[in-house]
């Protein structure tokens, strides 16, 4: 008799503590399920409230985390919960997917090699980037945050292999565009509170067709109304412009971005780049992608690649295989 008390007080015992431990697990799902679900609301509310759009900019880690979420409360076996965590999870899922739309067509190779590097005001590894450089294969590669110093350290060494530079390294711009080839024609823009700063160069493919390089380096997210107007000066430039057109640089915006999905609709551009992360490399691993291409859907993707982390540098650089009709 005594044996038999002790197992139905330790059962007791034992099920007080997996419902003490089922309960817990229930208050975390909870709780993050109200923080994932008032992310996603407030990144709606982004086209009314643009600072939001920071919160659009973790739509992968969002969804990411919502699925670790409804996981967690299936093997739970928490089912009250499960419902709602897939809701959530799917609103996430179709946000994400939604960037999918402008995607350009697809070639099975190349024509054309174009990268980008955000190679950061402060860099002290110009080594790094020098050999990044050299060996990306790029036929043209446009430069971000280069001043007046890593200009002069940098487009030196790199003359033999891209003799044609345009630089506005030394204004309110600090772009540079180096090209294999000359340059049809060439001009760049200061930077503005209502204008990004832009280095652009046109030139002539194998086959004779002319097309137009445009290097930026849009407005930090922290200054969202900044990007807005920035964004929206973009829109009304190429939204008008005729021939084949290829944006690239550190747009400080990500695919899921509401700033960059309405200049990609404005404009009927295409967007090389969707699923990656270029920043923070360095420091953390990169968790967002800020860099990328825009183009005209004349120009047809190959393939888009990361260089690694480092170089001393913030973002990643970034390689762009296309083609044209």
């Amino acid at each position: 008799m005594e044996a038999e008390i002790s197992a139905s007080v330790a059962d007791r015992s034992d099920s007080r503590v997996r419902n003490s431990g089922k309960l817990a697990i229930a208050a975390i799902l909870i709780l993050g399920a109200l923080i994932i679900f008032a992310a996603t609301a407030l990144g709606l509310a982004a086209p009314f409230y643009p600072y939001l759009d920071i919160i659009n900019h973790f739509r992968l880690p969002i969804l990411l985390s919502t699925g670790g979420l409804f996981i967690v409360a299936w093997f739970a076996r928490i089912r009250s919960l499960t419902v709602p965590v897939a809701i959530i999870a799917g609103i996430n899922m179709v946000l994400a997917a939604a960037p999918l739309a402008y995607l350009p067509s697809s070639a099975p190779q190349a024509s054309l090699r174009i990268a980008t590097f955000n190679v950061w005001v402060g860099n002290k590894d110009l080594e790094g980037v020098l050999d990044f450089i050299k060996q990306s294969g790029a036929d043209i590669v446009v430069l971000q945050e280069v001043d007046a110093r890593l200009e002069a350290q940098l487009v030196p060494a790199l003359l033999t292999i891209y003799p044609s530079v345009t630089s506005c390294a030394r204004r309110n711009c600090g772009l540079v565009l180096l090209s294999k080839t000359p340059s049809l024609k060439a001009g760049y823009s200061d930077r503005t509170r209502h204008e990004p700063p832009l280095i652009w160069a046109t030139f002539s493919s194998a086959r004779g067709k002319a097309f137009t390089v445009t290097g930026l380096h849009l407005a930090y997210p922290f200054q969202p109304d900044w990007q807005v107007s920035q964004a929206r000066f973009l829109g009304e430039r190429f939204r008008n412009v005729t021939g084949t057109q290829i944006l690239v640089g550190d747009f400080n915006l990500t695919p899921f971005s509401w700033k960059l999905n309405r200049l990609i609709a404005e404009t009927e551009l295409r967007r090389h780049a969707t699923f990656g992360a270029t920043w923070p490399s360095h420091k953390f691993a990169p968790l967002v992608l800020l860099d990328n291409l825009l183009a005209t859907p004349d120009v047809k993707s190959a393939a888009a690649s990361y260089g690694r982390s480092g170089y001393g540098s913030d973002h990643r650089p970034m390689i762009f295989d296309v083609a044209f009709d």
